[in-house]
């Protein structure tokens, strides 16, 4: 089964971002000591659990400076709940980019979008992430598989996840945090 890229790095940023929270699944009795180095007591929290998810605004919508704390995956004729910058959100729109690629031109494969998507974003995501990388994460989101590429979409959007929830706007700290 084929994943289409959606909220693409979101899912991506995501993965990035909860791995560092992970918790083992193992059943451990009382009797049994903690591994060595390894903190004892409950997982931490996931901080963006119960963040507001907002209004839905559809994909082809977003622009520059909306932000969000959409989880999962999207599809281009879907929408993504946007919040005021100004509560605290997990994810910001930078920029709203269109690949070149010829309105017929053959569907790339999940990889071949995304590959696309990274090299019409970073030059867009650098500056604004600088050297706050880990801090700040380069996110695309480009929800096109086979048969919205066919259709001709070729919309996309890129923007900026955080390690930890924020509020206010890249725009607003004057390009960096």
């Amino acid at each position: 089964m084929r994943r289409s890229p959606t909220l693409l790095l979101a899912t991506a940023a995501l993965g990035v971002l909860t791995l560092a929270g992970c918790a083992t699944t193992e059943d451990k009795s009382a009797d049994s000591a903690p591994a060595t180095g390894q903190p004892s007591g409950p997982p931490p929290a996931d901080p963006f659990k119960n963040l507001p998810q907002g209004t839905p605004v559809a994909f082809k919508d977003l622009k520059a400076g909306m932000c969000s704390n959409h989880r999962g995956d999207v599809q281009s004729d879907q929408t993504v709940g946007t919040v005021d910058c100004g509560t605290p959100h997990f994810f910001e729109v930078v920029s709203q980019v269109t690949l070149p690629d010829a309105e017929g031109a053959e569907f790339p494969g999940d990889r071949g979008v995304m590959d696309r998507m990274r090299t019409a974003c970073e030059p867009q995501l650098a500056p604004v992430i600088g050297s706050q990388r880990g801090a700040l994460i380069s996110l695309y989101l480009a929800p096109m598989n086979k048969k919205s590429w066919d259709a001709g979409n070729r919309l996309g959007h890129c923007g900026i996840a955080y390690a930890t929830p924020r509020t206010g706007t890249v725009a607003e700290a004057g390009g960096q945090r």
